[in-house]
């Protein structure tokens, strides 16, 4: 990783993917700028069907963009064929939600974690990369002896930890974790989240973190994109986010994450929003998220609100928020009883 660090290791521009739907276009991500600096873990959130997986597949092009700029290292990766973009993938790997569908069941743990070395030429012979599988496997808490073994020999937590071996075993600048524990059961899900902290620390690669649990994001991220069908509403800090969520789609979220705390969980207010996630095939003009929101006004309806840079950094697409970072209570405006959601968390890497 000798690249100049000012030069993000992930840059989406304007990126979009549209596709033909039963019903007509499908608008996935419609107009999604975003970066992963060097060493830096940025989450992306939302709900179901936001378009968050979409963002992640476009930005290792898995999927194609329609329109947009993806660049990676500071190289525009939109149009390029197959074969041009075949010897760069070693600079960016995704991990998938899903190890047991990721992994080929025909392959052993060694030769599924040496294929990257053998793609793109890095092991010089079989002794190279025997030793480097080892190194691997040693890196993501598993024993020698896990090399010889298939993928259904082992528990969902070891398949995942392999999938982040071989996606690692090229010393790859980013990483695209696609809802990496989600399909764990909860009892590994925090030692697989620390297992990525601490890779992500000791090797410093970007990470674009895409989740729908926002404690984990809490957890790993250094900044945070909140996306609301197919676009991004607010991005900042983390800490800075869960202390001070500006839209009201954010306040939203983070009035229903659980806390800690039994008596404050009980006694907490939780903005219930209206009605279902609009399809993507026919988003509501205007501000998208004004069919939901319970301080809608007219303007909302009608007129698509910037995603605007406020004081100190924070990015807010809400005409409510006013320029200094005022922003207006959603808790308070979705019942006549509705409380200030007190904030009893604190960020920590």
């Amino acid at each position: 990783m000798s690249l100049d660090n000012s030069i993000p290791v992930l840059e989406l521009v304007g990126l979009e993917r549209h596709f033909a739907g039963a019903g007509g276009t499908v608008r996935a991500a419609d107009g999604v700028t975003l970066t992963v600096g060097r060493g830096e873990v940025v989450g992306l959130v939302g709900e179901s069907g936001s378009g968050k997986s979409t963002v992640g597949r476009c930005a290792v092009r898995l999927d194609d963009p329609t329109g947009g700029a993806v660049r990676i290292n500071g190289t525009d990766v939109t149009t390029l064929s197959r074969r041009a973009l075949r010897p760069l993938r070693k600079d960016f790997h995704l991990v998938f939600q899903d190890p047991s569908s990721s992994l080929d069941p025909r392959m052993t743990v060694g030769e599924i974690i040496a294929e990257p070395l053998r793609l793109h030429g890095i092991a010089k012979n079989k002794e190279a990369a025997h030793a480097r599988v080892r190194e691997l496997l040693a890196q993501v808490g598993l024993r020698p002896e896990h090399a010889d073994r298939h993928p259904h020999e082992l528990s969902g937590g070891q398949r995942q930890r392999i999938s982040i071996a071989r996606a690692l075993s090229v010393d790859p600048d980013l990483l695209v974790a696609d809802e990496p524990t989600s399909a764990l059961d909860v009892s590994v899900q925090a030692s697989v989240l620390n297992l990525l902290a601490d890779l992500q620390r000791d090797r410093g690669f970007g990470c674009l973190f895409i989740t729908h649990d926002l404690s984990a994001v809490e957890y790993l991220a250094d900044r945070i994109a909140v996306m609301y069908l197919g676009q991004i509403v607010e991005q900042a800090p983390t800490a800075e986010l869960f202390a001070n969520p500006k839209h009201p789609y954010t306040q939203a979220l983070l009035s229903a994450a659980p806390v800690p705390d039994p008596v404050t969980q009980r006694t907490r207010e939780r903005i219930v929003l209206s009605g279902e996630l609009p399809s993507p095939l026919a988003p509501p003009p205007g501000c998208r998220f004004h069919t939901r929101c319970p301080l809608a006004v007219d303007r909302c309806r009608t007129e698509v609100p910037a995603l605007r840079t406020l004081e100190g950094g924070r990015e807010v697409s809400c005409h409510l928020v006013a320029e200094d970072g005022t922003a207006p209570d959603a808790a308070a405006a979705s019942s006549p009883t509705s409380r200030t959601i007190p904030n009893t968390r604190t960020a920590t890497r």
